[in-house]
């Protein structure tokens, strides 16, 4: 029988730790979240931590648990992005 390998989670490696990119865009979207919305970053990192202890058991939470944790500190960065064009385009 062949059977798909499962789909991973973005940035995250087949052992379920973080890949040297998905390291680095952590960092970076978590750096700029930061400055945008602090609590979300706590939510990332608390939901990562959980993803972690639960891979063994779970992967296909886990999978989910890190995705969320990507959405929390993505979507503050666009919101930020998407405020500030549109500052600059009402300040013409």
């Amino acid at each position: 029988m062949n059977e798909a390998a499962p789909r991973l989670a973005f940035g995250i490696g087949s052992d379920g730790t973080y890949t040297r990119f998905g390291q680095t865009a952590a960092f970076v979207l978590g750096l700029l979240t930061t400055f945008v919305f602090l609590p979300l970053v706590v939510v990332g990192a608390l939901l990562y931590t959980k993803a972690e202890r639960i891979f063994p058991a779970d992967a296909d939470r886990a999978r989910s648990l890190v995705n969320w944790s990507w959405i929390s500190i993505t979507v503050p960065v666009i919101v930020a992005i998407a405020a500030v064009a549109v500052l600059v385009a009402l300040k013409g």
